[in-house]
């Protein structure tokens, strides 16, 4: 399944490059770059375990939970899939 990722992710990047190229032809740049989001979705929703559909788009819900005791950072989970990461928070 790491074909489509990579199939979508060339027609994302292709639109801009064409745009850059000198292609007048806004519709097929637009019509690309549409069609290569859509294959990241439909890839993300179909190979992806998480339970929340929003979860397996990475559109995760973060809340702190503790700060770290090392450093300056903290400590965050989501509120859906539970997934935790350790971040750093600027100024």
């Amino acid at each position: 399944m790491r074909k489509w990722q990579i199939l979508g992710s060339l027609l994302v990047v292709t639109g801009p490059l064409l745009l850059l190229s000198g292609i007048q032809d806004t519709s097929l740049v637009i019509s690309l770059m549409v069609s290569g989001v859509l294959i990241l979705i439909i890839h993300a929703l179909i190979d992806k375990d998480d339970s929340s559909k929003r979860c397996r788009l990475g559109l995760h819900t973060y809340k702190r939970v503790s700060w770290k005791e090392d450093g300056p950072g903290e400590i965050i989970e989501c509120q859906r899939c539970k997934k935790r990461k350790e971040v750093m928070r600027g100024f």
